[in-house]
């Protein structure tokens, strides 16, 4: 059983209070297909036995957006890798519960939260540097839709969703030789899960997922009607606003 770790925070005050929907990010018109790309590193990004996620969700979408907006700025390519690990365990002391650590999981939110007070640890040439602010966020905004998710990844900015996981989700399924999540009875919920979204496709109706199981789980399809139903169900889909 792989592990999860999301946990659901106890109100919607962030969500609420900082939606993207406020700041009138560009819808973009349907029939749209794009991606932000994947990180080189992708099989190696794995959270293991612990139910660190959060950290691996929000450094991929920290990785992801980086990426992108170094090459939209000077056309100069460059893999930006985080301390997924640090980030999770910092998002534990500041979160909402008493028990972590030692319990396992966090919340999304908590990890925005670090993210935008202390910044992020880069790993470079596999050396990890100290924590570093111009390595995190100013600021962010939380989308509770699909058009919200679609407008995000229009504008280069990767999302790192926290939702229920379902039984479904574990399994991918082949179809017309892409591998998807969510297109049959999604199963029973087995807890929270943070994972990275990337990539829009209007064709398909769907997301491109980055998960945090390393190789033996490759990038899936997930439907756009089964996310709206996630994030109505208490998720959470941070978008960094000030990239």
């Amino acid at each position: 059983m792989r592990p999860l770790g999301r946990r659901v925070p106890p109100d919607r005050q962030h969500v609420e209070r900082f939606a993207l929907a406020d700041i009138g990010l560009a819808v973009p018109p349907w029939g749209v297909e794009k991606g932000l790309g994947l990180p080189w590193w992708w099989k190696q990004h794995d959270q293991g036995a612990e139910g660190s996620c959060v950290g691996f969700g929000c450094s991929a979408m920290m990785s992801i957006t980086n990426a992108r907006q170094r090459w939209l700025r000077d056309k100069t390519a460059e893999a930006f890798r985080y301390d997924a690990r640090w980030l999770y365990q910092e998002a534990q002391l500041v979160d909402d519960w008493d028990d972590t650590p030692p319990e396992e999981g966090t919340s999304v939110r908590a990890g925005c939260d670090i993210l935008r007070l202390d910044g992020h640890r880069r790993i470079r040439f596999g050396v990890e540097s100290d924590p570093d602010p111009a390595q995190g966020i100013a600021a962010n905004r939380w989308a509770t839709t699909v058009d919200d998710v679609r407008a995000a990844i229009y504008a280069n900015l990767a999302v790192a969703i926290g939702v229920d996981w379902y039984s479904n989700f574990d399994d991918p399924e082949l179809y017309f030789g892409e591998l998807w999540i969510g297109r049959r009875v999604l199963g029973h919920i087995r807890g929270g899960h943070c994972v990275c979204l990337y990539r829009m496709s209007d064709r398909r109706h769907a997301f491109r997922v980055m998960n945090s199981w390393g190789a033996g789980y490759p990038p899936v399809w997930l439907p756009y009607d089964v996310l709206e139903r996630l994030l109505d169900d208490n998720g959470e889909a941070a978008v960094i606003t000030d990239r």
